[in-house]
């Protein structure tokens, strides 16, 4: 929630200064003057790094769960509760503070005259798409089920989040693994193996002149602090400044062979299935393109999906403001113009939306599938390359001396 600087006067005449959080300067005001104060100066507190800093740092502490909100409130309001006695039902249930205070803030919001739209806008991480169906749920008055079909689509979110999560722990594993064995190689090994070879007047096998110059690299006190200041600026430059961090990211890694395809398709998958749900509960075309548009997790196709707007503002079809973005394959943009000819763009797009997702799931499995192997033929090769070079110096350095 957007928060608001004031100087005021109390009943008692005296000066006093703080912040409230509001929606808008009207609302701030409305606060304000409930509380007795009579206005000098009232200022919207911009932005700045220390605050988002404590977001980041209360996010780690205790993550509001959306699909865990959603949930609980659909089964509460299809029970026959109003939104506002359901969100109540929810705050005394609550047994986490940061639960308490969400939906402390949004019962608020409502009491003051918002929306349900607009109150639940403000929960952490909150896409576009759901606030514009909770919207449209509230102009048809069918808020209950538009409740339940956002939590619906977030647990599906969720479950699938959680298997590629699943999938990649091995693999994790591993390359962790591979780090604490080549640390160990690196400070244990490679230093009482050097004092042989410059007794001996040998040269160091490659394979150990690299590690070992990596041991003097990182127990440089100069060149660990620019290491450990490469990654706090980087981590400062992913807190500051999520939507440049995020496109130069997407940039990079949909240019990597078969991890870039399912990018590729897992975002736009995301994509169309927003765009189903949104036509599917009466949001305008144009606005559901938009809406879509933003919320599509791959930063660098935003810009290329929002220009379908233009395109379908100027008379022309979906399937052809799908074709200007020269994001979608044939097969996809085909089955979109057989939906549109017979007018069943929700159910096609969710069709669609599926097989993309379905191939960025295989995409994944594959890639977490090489990714194994992969890592254990590395480690191997590094440990196994490390001795045949050791051993070779050795048995040489033994026929020198037999000579």
């Amino acid at each position: 929630m957007p928060s608001f600087a004031y100087t005021a006067f109390n009943k008692d005449g005296r000066r006093q200064k703080g912040a409230v959080g509001a929606l808008d300067l009207a609302d701030a005001r409305r606060k304000l003057k409930s509380d007795g104060l009579v206005i000098a100066n009232l200022t919207p507190v911009e932005a700045n790094s220390h605050g988002k800093l404590l977001e980041l740092l209360r996010g780690f502490h205790a993550r509001f769960s959306l699909t865990r909100f959603f949930t609980d409130l659909s089964v509460l309001m299809n029970a026959g509760l109003g939104i506002d006695q359901a969100l109540r039902a929810m705050h005394e249930a609550a047994s986490h503070a940061t639960d308490k205070r969400m939906i402390s803030n949004i019962l608020e919001q409502l009491s003051s005259g918002a929306t349900a739209a607009d109150a639940l806008s403000h929960l952490h991480d909150m896409p576009e798409d759901i606030v514009a169906l909770i919207a449209s749920g509230e102009r048809s008055a069918r808020l209950s089920h538009i409740v339940m079909v956002v939590a619906a689509s977030l647990e599906r979110r969720q479950i699938h989040r959680k298997q590629l999560i699943d999938a990649a722990v091995y693999p994790l594993f591993l390359l962790i693994m591979l780090v604490v064995a080549i640390g160990v190689v690196t400070f244990v090994l490679v230093p009482t193996l050097e004092p042989i070879f410059e007794s001996s007047g040998r040269d160091l096998p490659f394979i150990v002149a690299v590690l070992s110059g990596l041991r003097q690299t990182l127990s440089d006190p100069l060149a660990f602090l620019t290491i450990l200041t490469i990654i706090c600026v980087v981590f400062l430059i992913g807190v500051l400044k999520p939507a440049a961090r995020k496109r130069t990211s997407d940039g990079i890694l949909l240019r990597v062979p078969l991890l870039g395809r399912t990018i590729r398709s897992s975002a736009l998958g995301r994509y169309l299935q927003s765009l189903a749900l949104l036509l599917e509960n009466s949001v305008p075309l144009p606005e559901a393109l938009n809406l879509s548009a933003r919320c599509c997790p791959a930063a660098s196709f935003r810009e290329r999906l929002l220009s379908a707007h233009e395109v379908i503002v100027s008379g022309k079809r979906l399937p052809e403001a799908l074709m200007s973005t020269d994001l979608f394959p044939q097969s996809v943009i085909s089955l979109v113009a057989i939906g549109d000819g017979v007018n069943k763009l929700p159910a096609v797009l969710e069709n669609a939306s599926w097989i993309l997702r379905d191939e960025a799931q295989r995409l994944a499995d594959r890639l977490l599938a090489l990714l194994t192997p992969m890592i254990t033929i590395l480690l191997g090769a590094i440990v196994g390359g490390l001795i045949v070079s050791v051993m070779t110096a050795l048995l040489s350095i033994n026929e020198l001396g037999v000579q």
